[in-house]
């Protein structure tokens, strides 16, 4: 399929991908709000926060992104370069934190952001190349995130019985 490497066909998936992500986004931040004395006093949830608001907002960046007019090799570029940092700046972070202070609490979360945002680069670099899955890849990692955020969400309003350690 030849649309998989021309972004311009997207175009109505991406608006309303970055309209579906800025949302959530907004949704995040209530969640947290509502339970932002429980959530603040414990790291690994305030990191959990703080990624879920972040990747809503980082794959609304990647949908302007998308959206303007560029050849399909600078678009690739910035999807790589954009994916790739998220990956280690958001779940990484997460990520690390756990594994040093054995908090007990499992690496599955930040462990598949990573994965998805490593989809998303690789369909960056399937955009430049011209083969492997390009749109595709990019926008099945996206919309998995929307799947983690609005669970994310979800376990930020439930009341927590016990915080995890760290």
């Amino acid at each position: 399929m030849q649309s998989t490497y021309q972004p311009e066909l997207w175009q109505q998936a991406y608006i309303v991908l970055g309209g579906a992500t800025a949302a959530l986004a907004g949704l995040i931040m209530v969640a947290a709000s509502v339970r932002a004395d429980q959530i603040m006093g414990t790291p690994h949830w305030r990191l959990r926060a703080q990624n879920s608001t972040l990747a809503m907002i980082s794959i609304t960046a990647a949908s302007v992104l998308v959206l303007l007019p560029q050849d399909r090799f600078a678009l690739g570029a910035e999807l790589i370069v954009l994916n790739l940092a998220c990956a280690g700046l958001f779940p990484g972070r997460l990520a690390l934190h756990q594994l040093l202070n054995r908090t007990g609490v499992g690496l599955h979360a930040p462990a598949l952001a990573i994965i998805l945002y490593f989809l998303a680069a690789a369909g960056g670099a399937s955009l430049i190349v011209g083969w492997g899955g390009g749109m595709f890849l990019i926008t099945t990692a996206y919309v998995m995130f929307m799947f983690l955020a609005t669970h994310n969400a979800y376990v930020l309003m439930l009341p927590r019985r016990e915080a995890p350690k760290t």
